[in-house]
């Protein structure tokens, strides 16, 4: 049954339509890879948060390093307690999609971190999680979120959802009524006359290394304690943080008193 299900759920994490990332990593072995994984590495025990969430997709696609999806999971959630939503995300999908690391609740407890701060992919999942569970009110929820707030990216899985026995009004009645104020046939046309009236530009992204080296050169220095409690945020950066002297904290109230 167990495998059955992460059968399902990876069903799930193949049809999603949203880039979850400018920057692609692919496996790679050479001696090049390999110095770029050990620099990131080295960034990420600096505690810059974007370099550990890099350093999981090494891991998690064999840059620079070994696949270990494991240990890719282990720096998905140390991004993600992080703040990083797109870390919170992939942990999510790790843990309902391969068979060795699933884990149902803890699954929906990353994929939900980063739904709640608008991560289009983890609401996708989530919905398509709990309809795979036959928790309909609660996958109802969020498929209908998706569908109002990004109704072009799943138009394509609904079409194709619509022959499934489960998708019907009583199982999913927000989402019925969502698709009729808004008609998936509305997207089709806008489709169509799009592609005939709008001229097609090509723009190609900085090459990969480009990428990973101005990245770098934002780690060169450690993270230490901002006064903010928010990762990566100075307090110049935070409009209700104070900084104060030594002399103002010894003459504070707080201080005064104890």
């Amino acid at each position: 049954m167990l495998k059955s299900i992460g059968k399902i759920i990876a069903l799930a994490s193949l049809t999603l339509a949203f880039n979850t990332s400018a920057l692609q990593i692919t496996e790679c072995k050479t001696d090049e890879c390999v110095t770029y994984f050990k620099s990131f590495k080295k960034a990420s025990n600096r505690g810059h948060r974007n370099a550990t969430y890099t350093l999981a997709k090494f891991y998690h696609f064999g840059f620079g390093t070994e696949v270990d999806k494991a240990r890719a999971l282990k720096f998905y959630k140390r991004a993600g307690i992080k703040g990083v939503r797109e870390a919170e995300y992939k942990a999510g999908m790790l843990l309902l999609t391969e068979e060795e690391l699933y884990d149902l609740d803890d699954g929906i407890k990353w994929l939900k971190r980063a739904a709640r701060k608008g991560q289009p992919n983890a609401a996708f999942l989530l919905g398509r999680t709990y309809l795979a569970k036959q928790r309909y009110q609660e996958a109802d929820t969020w498929l209908t979120l998706v569908y109002k707030a990004h109704p072009t990216k799943i138009v394509r899985w609904i079409s194709e959802a619509q022959q499934d026995q489960a998708f019907d009004k009583n199982n999913l009645p927000s989402l019925h009524v969502a698709i009729e104020e808004t008609p998936l046939e509305t997207f089709n046309i806008l489709k169509s006359a799009a592609s005939h009236n709008i001229e097609v530009v090509t723009v190609n992204g900085l090459h990969r290394n480009t990428s990973l080296d101005a990245m770098l050169a934002s780690y060169r220095k450690r993270i230490t304690s901002t006064g903010t409690r928010l990762p990566n945020i100075t307090c110049d950066q935070n409009v209700a943080c104070n900084k104060k002297s030594l002399n103002e904290m010894k003459d504070s109230i707080w201080v005064s008193q104890r």
